[in-house]
């Protein structure tokens, strides 16, 4: 069994070198990508920066910036393998249910770079190999020439993976949108990562908490993401990739929202719901869409692994915490960096941030 204390006491040490919100608008406010490496050399990134600094003054443009997402990279696997490190037996098969999700997310990226023939340096950049698909399993998958390529590479690996993914394609029609095939991995995550966690203790209930509020995430994202492109699923469709999984964003508050004319209505129906906040959000800005709400979703993701790490400090709430705390970190950093890249305003990046 292992010792929970013990180990939270390490993983309140690992918190205590993630950035805050000063540091936070210390980099925002850098006038050059320049300065704004000068600036990250500075914060708990130097060691991370170190391996490449040469090879940075020699690069431009976007070749900086794909040598700093791979030195992001790095630090987040060797992070986060250092996290599951502290654990073992069964709250070492805990911390896998939730990184499972991230080898989802992994696979998602690539397989919307292969629909979109993107260059396999776009696609890595986007990847968080911090699962059962490592960087040099999720760079092999990516440099797979098509879906049907990443599917067979799945089965010859004999991964579980492999299945929801086969299915999803057999769903494809002609249309650009991957919403079926996306269904059937996020079903797959949580079917499995809950399957994992059945013990019934209260390590095992935060686990399973979080993993439903995950599932309500999948689910609003779904039902918004088909009234931003109505053409894209009929509404019979649409409710067959409703996750059952005893959430609180229920499947007639699911069939309302997909019912409703437009986006902004459908935000507008989510009023009455536990997710009515997103609906005050939004109500009052002139822009919308499925990217922002996630934004907004990922930052109460946080909240609400916060929450369940207090009644139980000593539980498995902290890795919980840390985890999405640590990931968001690096998304940050490197919004942050292909803002200033791109000319965008601090203000614009900052919207983005989840903090």
């Amino acid at each position: 069994m292992d010792d929970y204390a013990y180990t939270n006491a390490r993983i309140r040490a690992m918190e205590g070198r993630l950035l805050r919100r000063d540091q936070y608008a210390s980099l925002l406010e850098q006038a050059t990508l320049d300065a704004l490496i000068n600036a990250l050399k500075s914060l708990p990134y130097a060691r991370a920066l170190e391996p490449i600094l040469a090879t940075l003054d020699r690069a431009q443009g976007l070749r900086t910036i794909g040598y700093l997402d791979e030195a992001l990279r790095r630090d987040l696997v060797e992070t986060l393998g250092i996290l599951r490190r502290f654990f073992s037996d069964r709250s070492r098969e805990l911390l896998d249910a939730l990184l499972l999700r991230w080898d989802v997310y992994n696979l998602k990226t690539v397989l919307r770079g292969k629909r979109a023939a993107a260059p396999v340096e776009e696609v890595l950049a986007m990847t968080f190999p911090v699962g059962v698909l490592d960087d040099i399993a999720v760079a092999e998958l990516a440099r797979a020439p098509t879906m049907q390529a990443v599917a067979h590479l799945l089965e010859l690996w004999r991964l579980p993976l492999a299945r929801p993914v086969r299915s999803g394609l057999n769903q494809l029609g002609e249309a650009d949108d991957l919403q079926p095939l996306e269904s059937e991995l996020d079903r797959f995550t949580f079917m499995r990562s809950c399957r994992l966690a059945v013990d019934g203790d209260d390590h095992d209930r935060a686990v399973r908490s979080y993993l439903v509020f995950l599932a309500d995430k999948a689910n609003l994202l779904t039902a918004l993401r088909y009234l931003a492109e109505r053409r894209a699923l009929l509404s019979i469709e649409a409710g067959r990739h409703f996750l059952e999984a005893g959430g609180r964003f229920t499947r007639t508050q699911y069939e309302a929202v997909i019912g409703a004319p437009d986006l902004r209505e459908g935000l507008n129906r989510l009023a009455a719901t536990s997710y009515g906040w997103l609906a005050d959000l939004f109500r009052a800005r002139d822009s919308v869409s499925p990217p922002l709400v996630e934004r907004e979703l990922d930052r109460a993701a946080v909240r609400h692994a916060v929450g369940l790490s207090r009644p139980d400090p000593l539980g498995i709430g902290p890795a919980i915490v840390y985890l999405e705390r640590k990931t968001n970190e690096i998304r940050n950093l490197r919004m942050i960096l292909r803002g200033k890249a791109a000319g965008m305003q601090p203000e614009q990046v900052e919207e983005w941030l989840i903090v």
